[in-house]
């Protein structure tokens, strides 16, 4: 796992690098949260047919946050990743994104059709909050809210572990290296994501649904998503019926007895299906 800063307009993004350049390109965006470390068991089942880059998203991992809040509405910041793009690649790539970054990767295929060979969704971009009816803005946002406030500082490293075992269904020295990426630590372990990028993300949600990216999307797309919890059925089912009707080519997995950060609980698997998805479309000419 190789890591790199780029600068854009005086601000250093970091990034993540497998794989070798003349080799289709993946880049990958992570969650809320969470940081561009996040895909690195699945890069790892991906480096020997992909070039696989994976970044650190504003307010996250070693790239600074925004400064205005309105530069985290998907429309902005997949302007802002285009700069970023434009840096390290050439030709038009797959974008790959895990929840919130999911969101993020379809407003930029909306945006930047011509640039896209493919998207690839993580169990995100197709149910919060649109259907997810007990998630109202109020709720999600007091939420997040008392969270920051009172349950992003950690005391010590065990009591970051406990809280990050309950995320996935499998755990090895790996998804902790992931873990230790999310954190400053200067006697206690702080959430590098601050409240101010939260509480923003959180309000992008609401004002730029996944939903109006859809009727744009020209490229083949695949949702690989996790069946737990099963609560969270019938907004599964709602938002995959949307995608089916909004756009032309799309590939729906489902990853049996996954939680919602599937390629921890699944990274070989989801990297076959993948894997699978891109050969077909080429063999299809697309």
């Amino acid at each position: 796992m190789k890591g790199f800063n780029l600068k854009i307009e005086d601000v250093n993004v970091h990034f993540y690098e497998w794989g070798k350049h003349n080799k289709p390109t993946i880049v990958c965006l992570h969650g809320l949260g969470n940081s561009g470390a996040a895909f690195f068991e699945l890069a790892e089942y991906l480096e020997e047919q992909y070039h696989v880059l994976s970044f650190d998203n504003p307010g996250h991992g070693g790239t600074p946050s925004f400064v205005n809040e309105d530069d985290y509405l998907f429309s902005n910041i997949a302007q802002w990743y285009d700069h970023v793009f434009q840096q390290v690649l050439k030709e038009p790539f797959y974008i790959l994104g895990h929840s919130w970054g999911a969101d993020i990767a379809l407003h930029y295929a909306k945006k930047y059709p011509e640039k896209i060979n493919g998207v690839i969704l993580l169990d995100g971009g197709y149910t919060f909050p649109d259907f997810q009816e007990d998630m109202t803005f109020s709720k999600v946002y007091e939420g997040w809210n008392h969270y920051m406030d009172h349950s992003s500082v950690f005391h010590n490293w065990e009591d970051v572990l406990r809280e990050y075992q309950q995320f996935t269904k499998r755990w090895n020295e790996k998804i902790e290296l992931m873990v230790a990426t999310l954190f400053n630590h200067s006697g206690k372990y702080e959430l590098i994501s601050s409240k101010f990028t939260v509480l923003s993300i959180i309000k992008a949600f609401f004002k730029e649904s996944f939903k109006t990216a859809y009727p744009y999307i020209k490229s083949p797309l695949i949702l690989i998503y996790a069946t737990l919890p099963k609560e969270l059925t019938e907004a599964r089912v709602a938002g995959i019926t949307t995608l089916k009707q909004n756009i032309h080519d799309v590939t729906i997995v489902s990853m049996e007895d996954t939680n919602h950060i599937v390629h921890w609980d699944n990274p070989k698997e989801v990297a076959n299906e993948i894997r699978n998805w891109v050969i077909q479309n080429s063999r299809l000419g697309v």
